[in-house]
């Protein structure tokens, strides 16, 4: 199998700078898209050193074995986190920087996700879309009942997250791993697409742009922007092909 990717990333129509930050490489299998946390300062320093921090601990790995990538992706993102932290510490004019992260590894027939925040990671197969990553907010947490509805009713923002890089200095990461196969496209995108186009507009956007996935991106970034682009938006496609 080989992994096909392309990506796009937009200011959006209503903020001033674009506090994402994206990598992807389809020769290494991996992808990183992280979103600077609206509201506080320096989004884009967090954005941009989870990126590098997580892009420099795989390069720097000469090899890495099935049984050692989870625990490989969870050293990686508290160091990461540790260095956000640091960062806030030594420069007060980005105390509290903030980021989402998703960091996606393909290793022979197998993806790996480190999810934080409210980035996600879908999987489309079939003319279906599957959201495979769970959204680290409040409202979130309160529907699942792992909060009370106080969190929302006290005056919290429902989409106040609940776990992000730089939010603490213990940092839990979601990790997924599943089986590959031909035929899947995954989509890895900030909330800058979501909160402004439904999954069913997503879904639909890739089944008429099969034949060309490599457009597929900046569709859905112009699909956002139509739509009032109110954040920074950041899609990345990762296509599995049979060899």
């Amino acid at each position: 199998m080989q992994i096909r990717m392309y990506g796009s990333t937009d200011v959006g129509r209503v903020r001033k700078n674009n506090q994402d930050d994206l990598y992807f490489n389809a020769s290494q299998g991996m992808v990183i898209v992280a979103d600077g946390i609206g509201g506080r300062k320096g989004g884009e320093v967090a954005s941009a050193l989870a990126v590098e921090g997580m892009r420099k601990a795989f390069l720097e790995c000469e090899s890495l074995r099935h049984e050692e990538i989870t625990p490989f992706l969870a050293s990686s993102v508290d160091k990461v986190n540790q260095s956000i932290l640091a960062k806030g510490r030594s420069d007060l004019q980005v105390a509290g920087l903030g980021t989402t992260m998703n960091c996606l590894l393909f290793v022979g027939d197998k993806i790996y996700i480190a999810h934080l925040g409210d980035s996600r990671t879908y999987l489309y197969y079939k003319g279906n879309l599957w959201q495979l990553t769970l959204d680290h907010s409040v409202e979130v947490y309160v529907g699942r009942g792992w909060l009370p509805q106080e969190a929302i009713t006290n005056g919290g923002r429902p989409t106040a997250l609940v776990r992000s890089l730089g939010l603490s200095e213990q940092c839990e990461v979601d990790i997924y791993e599943k089986t590959i196969r031909p035929g899947e496209v995954y989509i890895t995108c900030s909330d800058g697409l979501t909160g402004m186009v439904k999954d069913k507009k997503i879904a639909s956007v890739i089944r008429d742009n099969s034949h060309r996935l490599d457009a597929v991106p900046r569709l859905l970034v112009a699909e956002a922007n139509r739509k009032g682009g109110r954040d920074n938006i950041t899609v990345v496609i990762s296509a599995v092909v049979a060899d």
